[in-house]
This record gives C-alpha cells, structure tokens and sequence, in this order.
C-alpha cells in the first residue's frame, strides 16, 4: 500500500524514551473534505454510528474488508469504501 502523506510525524520531546507523535496534515483535510480539525465528528456522533463499537467477531470484520474470499473486486470496493469516509 502506498503511502499518501495524511498524517506526518509531529513533535517529540528530547527526553530518551519518549513517545512519538503524530499529526494531520493538509492533505488530510482536503481528501476528507474538511475545513479545520475541528469539523471531525465529536465522540456521540461516532457512537450513535456505532464506529466505535467492536465488530461481534474476528468473521464480520473479515467480511467487510473483503478478507473471506479469494476474490480481489470485493476487497478493493472495501477498500476504496474505507478511505473514501
């Protein structure tokens, strides 16, 4: 998969061991078609779409991204359905 330059990596303190960070970038905002950070959805928006509820098993998920068969047309429209949220 090639990369397409949404998130960048951010600041890191100097301390040794710290965690690294990340951050949007400008792309990020235009693929998505937004404005601002600020015009994400907040977390009762997400919940109520129910995106951050865990798939009941390992096999929805696989369904949904195609994984299940062997063929590659259903795993490239899951695909190009993801990035296109």
């Amino acid at each position: 998969m090639k990369a397409l330059d949404l998130i960048a990596s951010g600041p890191r303190a100097p301390q040794p061991g710290a965690p690294y960070a990340y951050v949007t970038t400008k792309k990020f905002l235009e693929v998505f078609g937004l404005a601002s950070l600020r015009d994400l959805p907040d977390i009762e928006k997400l919940e109520d779409a129910g995106l951050l509820t865990p798939p009941s098993s390992d096999g929805d998920l696989d369904g949904v991204l195609g994984l299940n068969d062997d063929g590659g047309d259903e795993a490239d429209a899951a695909a190009e359905a993801i990035v296109g949220l």
